[in-house]
């Protein structure tokens, strides 16, 4: 109605208004990008909403290093979120017309898109206001957009004279070749409908509120979390691998792809649960190994080691046996990071799980569950990873530590002294 009454002008007031360049501070520049690994999800949260998170020249460099696929060996999917109203206004137009431009920063920028585009996991962009120009061009090289009810979407640099080229290549590949030609030659805006319709939205969150849009987002990346990291990387090759092949190309590419994921054991395990009507019990992945061993020195609870000299978890309440013993989980009075579950695989396990979860929500400070070998519980398990903790399952700490040397003898030291609290439960 306002477009009606105003003619045009009222489309470019509705542009989100820059605010003069800035030159970034050491301190602006280091928490530009802040990330947060959430069990098997890496969280990259862009952190500049004073210039609407604009991708500066630092912005890019800080998002083209935690893009480095080297970086992300050790996560199963990428959330990749905004601060403030707005996903993204695009390029910092004040930077650009200062003396500090970088004539290699389209380049450098380009660099980065195909750096999320080709992202050995998936990526998801959860957009909030505007995703203009640049903006827009990030939010389509993500493999999944979940977009608030009230995000826009455009590619408005003809009407600065400054045609979006670089924005056009991701845009054109992600929506229909219509729309994306009306929005780069006419600079139109779409809406979350309209964007979802074009194909340039996965899904629109009905609520504009921003802790709605989050919780969808992290719901649904570890949703995708849950399957094996390998198979969420073949299938991520894959898609690279075939797109704007032939027909026939593509294929033969996914064939090969299909024969290579038979001979994996997770799909045996994966088709085995389905004929026998049962969660599959995937191996955990080896940097949650990696990351609830760093937690141990932080303080361990053991739960159901048995002082039974014929039960597997002997041994361990014997390591334990100078520890103070507590009824349950919530009457241990030190802060501990690792609970360390010795139960029935099943119900007793996921009780276990559930009373560290109920815990945990209360920030006790725990942030990794450990099943011991032959213990699983898939729900919990789940349970607990959508909690965005570390989880460990069928696995031997101790081994673990001891592979480290981070386990000496039977003593239960370790390299930073015996993990403080240690309880048994």
């Amino acid at each position: 109605q306002d477009e009606r009454r105003h003619g045009s002008s009222a489309v470019l007031r509705r542009h989100p208004r820059r605010r003069p360049h800035r030159p970034s501070t050491p301190r602006a520049m280091a928490t530009l990008v802040l990330e947060t690994n959430l069990g098997r999800v890496r969280h990259l949260h862009i952190n500049s909403p004073d210039n609407l998170n604009a991708l500066s020249g630092a912005m890019i460099h800080a998002l083209t290093e935690k893009f480095a696929p080297e970086n992300l060996s050790d996560a199963s999917v990428l959330l990749l979120t905004s601060a403030g109203r707005h996903f993204g206004a695009g390029h910092d137009l004040g930077e650009m017309a200062s003396g500090k431009y970088d004539a290699n920063l389209f380049r450098q920028c380009s660099n980065l898109m195909q750096l999320v585009a080709t992202c050995p996991i998936p990526v998801l962009a959860a957009v909030q206001g505007c995703a203009f120009a640049a903006g827009c061009q990030l939010a389509a090289s993500c493999d999944v957009v979940l977009a608030a009810e009230g995000a826009r979407f455009a590619t408005p640099g003809v009407r600065i004279g400054l045609f979006c080229s670089t924005p056009s290549v991701a845009v054109t590949r992600a929506a229909t070749a219509k729309v994306a030609a009306e929005m780069l030659f006419a600079g139109r805006e779409l809406s979350a409908s309209e964007a979802l319709a074009a194909g340039l939205v996965s899904r629109v969150v009905a609520s504009e509120a921003p802790a709605a849009l989050l919780e969808e987002a992290l719901r649904t990346c570890h949703t995708i979390a849950e399957s094996p990291r390998e198979v969420l990387v073949a299938g991520k090759a894959l898609l690279v691998a075939q797109r704007g092949q032939t027909l026939e190309k593509a294929y033969d590419i996914a064939s090969a792809a299909m024969e290579r994921g038979m001979t994996r054991q997770v799909a045996a395990e994966g088709i085995s649960a389905f004929l026998e009507k049962r969660p599959a019990c995937w191996a955990c992945e080896d940097f949650e190994v990696e990351r609830a061993v760093k937690l141990v020195c932080e303080g361990v609870a053991v739960v159901g080691a048995s002082a039974n000299a014929a039960r597997p978890s002997h041994d361990v309440f014997c390591k334990v046996a100078g520890a103070p013993t507590y009824a349950n989980l919530a009457a241990v009075p030190s802060p501990f990071a690792v609970v360390n579950i010795f139960r029935a695989s099943g119900a007793p396990a996921a009780e276990a799980i559930d009373e560290a979860l109920a815990l945990a929500r209360q920030v006790r400070g725990i942030r990794a569950i450990w099943l011991q070998e032959g213990v699983r519980a898939p729900e919990a398990e789940r349970r607990a990873r959508a909690q965005g903790l570390v989880v460990v399952a069928d696995r031997c700490l101790a081994v673990e530590l001891r592979k480290r040397g981070l386990l000496q003898g039977a003593s239960g030291a370790t390299a930073a002294g015996p993990p403080s609290p240690s309880a048994k439960l």
